[in-house]
């Protein structure tokens, strides 16, 4: 019986789905790591969840599935978000709590 091999394609993500988060908190100085749940709430409009060393913080944002702006809170801070699809069907994204004088980044890389 012979096989034959072939290639698989992996299913990008892109848009509504679950993610590992990876990032650094320029402000502390550390990195961290989580999940993230996007859900598409409307045209447009969307919810992220994010569950961040423990923590959990709920966005809402817009934008189209390759650039989504969100707003977040949770863990008695809020902030805001930008994240902009990559090839990999993730997401690189940079975020700042309110206050804060310098800008963190975080991927999110599907699951």
């Amino acid at each position: 019986m012979a096989l034959v091999a072939g290639s698989v394609s992996p299913v990008l993500a892109k848009g509504p789905g679950k993610y590992t988060v990876k990032g650094v908190n320029v402000e502390e100085k550390s990195t961290y790591s989580g999940t993230a749940t996007i859900t598409k709430t409307g045209e447009n409009a969307w919810k992220v969840v994010s569950v961040i060393d423990g923590d959990k913080f709920d966005g809402y944002g817009i934008g189209d599935e390759d650039i989504i702006a969100v707003t977040f809170s949770g863990n008695g801070s809020s902030g805001v978000a930008l994240y902009v699809a990559q090839d990999n069907g993730g997401y690189k994204g940079i975020w700042a709590f309110k206050g804060d004088s310098k800008v963190s980044a975080e991927e999110l890389i599907p699951k």
